[in-house]
């Protein structure tokens, strides 16, 4: 019976053992050299993929992307990015192609009082005025299509049960990750600023109603002077159309030696921004049935400036009464 054990016999008793032996150091320095090349293959290849993962970190930073399989709670720019969100006054949100909302600030939820847990991604929906949904989802199948921003102005449901106006802006941009299509957009709630300029309006329509109520011609320019508005006295008196009121045709009206003073006394109040006091005579359309001699009356000019609260002046108000009567 031969036994198990193997010969202890030393390799260098005889040649043959010698060979075996160079032949397995000879194999085992190829082995190595073998590994060393494929690690070496393999640090440039991890050197690669750092190269590669650190260019879509800076993609995603530069595009705000929030990548579908990349924990962007390790990413450093996120904090940024989340903290930049947070102290912005206005609502930021990152939405798929279909419009689902995946990620919104502080903002939303502190104003239509809706929690982050109970958000599918769709309350926008449910929250905006229907009267308004329509028309943004329209405009937002259209902005997909052409890859243009989107903007837009709509109303909100406030946690307080109020609509509000709130103006939109948002814009397209490409995952580098999986090629699909996201939005970032900001809404920013503008409702006072309506409500502004819905009692400015009020304003300028009860200035028109009460201009029209009186004998005088009434007219406003701007803070240049140049003169955008008229009553409806003046086109009894002048005759103009609405695009000839528009001109400086006005000036043709005046009597020929008063002209070149009343231009000189409005341009110094433009000027240094003091009232203007002024009597001139004025002819009246032509066409009007007017006694013989009378083709002009005499007119008194009180022109003055409306300030805002720096002082600057942002228009001119003025009246021209007729003084002298047939």
């Amino acid at each position: 019976m031969s036994s198990a054990i193997p010969s202890r016999k030393s390799p260098l008793d005889s040649s043959q053992g010698a060979s075996k032996s160079n032949a397995e150091y000879a194999g085992y320095l190829g082995s190595v050299e073998s590994i060393q090349k494929r690690i070496d293959e393999l640090t440039q290849e991890l050197k690669e993929l750092h190269q590669e993962q650190a260019r879509l970190q800076k993609l995603q930073g530069e595009n705000l992307i929030k990548s579908d399989h990349v924990d962007l709670k390790v990413l450093p720019f996120q904090k940024e990015i989340l903290m930049l969100t947070k102290a912005m006054p206005h609502m930021v949100w990152l939405a798929d192609s279909e419009g689902k909302c995946f990620q919104a600030n502080e903002r939303y939820y502190e104003f239509t009082g809706i929690t982050e847990q109970e958000d599918d991604g769709w309350s926008w929906m449910r929250v905006m005025h229907p009267e308004d949904l329509p028309r943004v989802t329209e405009m937002g199948t259209h902005a997909y299509e052409t890859r243009q921003p989107l903007v837009t102005e709509f109303r909100y449901l406030s946690k307080d049960g109020e609509y509000q106006w709130h103006y939109l802006y948002c814009i397209p941009y490409i995952d580098p990750d999986t090629l699909s299509t996201k939005w970032f957009g900001t809404t920013t709630n503008i409702h006072e600023r309506k409500q502004a300029i819905e009692v400015l309006k009020q304003s300028e329509e009860h200035f028109k109603i009460l201009s029209d109520a009186i004998p005088q011609i009434v007219f406003a320019a701007g803070a240049d002077g140049k003169i955008n508005f008229w009553n409806s006295r003046w086109f009894e008196y002048s005759g103009f159309t609405d695009e000839q009121a528009q001109s400086d045709a006005w000036q043709l009206l005046i009597h020929p030696n008063d002209r070149e003073k009343y231009i000189e006394e409005w341009n110094s109040a433009l000027k240094s921004g003091d009232s203007l006091e002024y009597v001139f005579r004025m002819k009246r359309a032509v066409g009007v049935k007017q006694p013989e001699g009378s083709g002009y009356r005499k007119h008194l000019a009180r022109v003055v400036a409306l300030r805002d609260s720096s002082g600057e002046i942002t228009k001119w108000f003025g009246t021209w009464t007729e003084i002298e009567h047939p």
